[in-house]
């Protein structure tokens, strides 16, 4: 088996704020700065996937300074092998902006405006010798490499051995990603990024194409309820674990990247459901998006309980 999954996309500087409630269009309310967390959607899931115990690499476009220095060094500090970064001085600083109200997250990100990442040998090889990729389609679909575009690229790397695992939990769709879908191995949507990639179709009709291209699984995650997780097997439902919940920040990164971990291990889809769940009942209790980066004995240990 090949050592080690690449992590393809964002990592930012998470800056949070508290309300006491979500404030109405024109109005002004006084909020609490918090102290800022290194977080970012796919940084996230790698600092939780390198908890677990397998090499972890991660692979994004960035500015060089201070804030990009901080963050490197917090996703090394957290076992993640970052050698895989390229830069463009060009870009502003990767942050976010999130509001805790009512007892939700709001999450604003500003736009990095990056239409394309060009690959370097060093990248191209990497992404070729991986055993999984993991990213999003909106990420996958701005890599180049010489004359190769992203189809080409994203061919290369499954013809080499490398599985695709996208994370399309904040439903970042287009009409013309469908090509994406024919290309992967694991499909993880929120509830809100599978009604949009549903359409006018049914469920059976949605999860029956994404499968008909090969995919081995379909996981459709639900909050509090769990998540549904399709096969060509079959389907299950997988609850959730009562949780105190704190900050719902990360949530979804950890559920993705335990899910990753326990499939990758086992092979068995009904074990990495329940230990992604416990994770992600983990990560909630505390602040902070990589609070779901725990190693998988305090998983099991959880799950056992």
């Amino acid at each position: 088996m090949k050592d080690y999954v690449i992590f393809a996309g964002d990592v930012a500087l998470d800056e949070y704020y508290s309300a006491v409630r979500w404030p109405a269009i024109k109005e002004k309310i006084s909020v609490e700065t918090l102290p800022a967390q290194c977080g970012g959607m796919i940084a996230n899931a790698a600092c939780v996937y390198a908890s677990m115990g397998t090499p972890t690499r991660f692979m994004g476009l960035m500015n060089d300074g201070p804030v990009t220095q901080r963050l490197l060094k917090d996703l090394e500090k957290s076992g993640v092998d970052t050698g895989l970064v390229l830069y463009d001085n060009k870009l502003p600083d990767s942050k976010t902006i999130i509001i805790l109200a009512e007892g939700e997250h709001t999450v604003f990100i500003p736009a990095m405006h990056i239409e394309r990442i060009e690959l370097k040998k060093e990248q191209f090889d990497a992404l070729c010798g991986a055993s999984f990729i993991y990213s999003t389609a909106s990420e996958m679909r701005r890599l180049r490499f010489g004359e190769m575009g992203f189809e080409e690229i994203i061919a290369a790397v499954r013809s080499a051995g490398a599985k695709i695992v996208y994370d399309l939990d904040v439903g970042y769709l287009e009409k013309e990603d469908e090509r994406f879908y024919r290309n992967i191995n694991i499909a993880i949507f929120n509830e809100i990024g599978f009604n949009g990639y549903m359409g006018t179709r049914t469920v059976n009709q949605a999860v029956g194409d994404l499968l008909s291209y090969g995919t081995e699984a379909v996981v459709i995650t639900k909050a509090e309820k769990g998540c549904t997780v399709y096969s060509p097997g079959g389907c299950f439902d997988s609850p959730a674990l009562s949780a105190k919940v704190v900050d719902v920040t990360g949530a979804g990164d950890t559920f993705c990247a335990a899910f990753l971990h326990a499939y990758r291990k086992t092979g068995d889809l009904e074990h990495s459901a329940r230990f992604a769940n416990t994770a992600a009942c983990i990560c909630v209790e505390s602040v902070g998006p990589r609070a779901g980066a725990v190693g998988e004995n305090a998983v099991l240990e959880r799950m056992s309980r």
